[in-house]
């Protein structure tokens, strides 16, 4: 049986090969794409040991290439993530001897998941998933500031506007 999840890493396998990577490198950018840690990745017996990971990510530009599109992808990964979670209600009440009863508990944690979920998403994808509304663009803010100038010529404005208000 095919999972959703399985056609994906067939799309990062294409790119794998066509930036040249070794079977464990692809391996391990697929595992980072689908949500597992490389610290988790690293604990199997047949890959390699977390500093070798990551002295790969530092010298080997191709492999860092394969990892960024990992990182990207995980991005769609965790979006997909948050929906299931937020569709889950299986475990939102419990059956007591008293009938059911809303489980607090348990919808927080789900809460905390999809908070998680959302604040990576926004770290790996900005543009995509980030929080546009929390972005502030200094240069944007730079051009929307005043000149000392402008400020003068408002100042002249409402001065010449409240001494027109106190004739009237």
């Amino acid at each position: 049986m095919i999972e959703e999840s399985r056609s994906p890493p067939t799309q990062l396998g294409q790119y794998a090969r066509e930036i040249d990577l070794s079977p464990v490198q692809e391996e391990i950018c697929r595992r980072v794409m689908e949500g597992e840690s490389v610290r988790s990745i690293c604990r199997d017996e047949h890959m390699p040991c977390r500093s070798t990971v990551l002295n790969w990510l530092a010298a080997d530009p191709t492999f860092r290439v394969g990892y960024s599109l990992a990182k990207q992808l995980l991005a769609e990964t965790l979006a997909e993530r948050i929906l299931k979670i937020s569709d889950d209600a299986t475990r939102d009440w419990v059956d007591t001897p008293d009938g059911k009863l809303f489980d607090h508990e348990h919808v927080q944690r789900s809460r905390l998941r999809v908070d998680s979920c959302k604040w990576l998403a926004g770290k790996l994808a900005p543009k995509r998933y980030g929080a546009s509304l929390l972005r502030i663009d200094s240069a944007a803010d730079e051009k929307r500031a005043p000149s000392p100038e402008q400020i003068a010529v408002r100042l002249s404005a409402l001065a010449n506007a409240a001494s027109q208000l106190k004739e009237e």
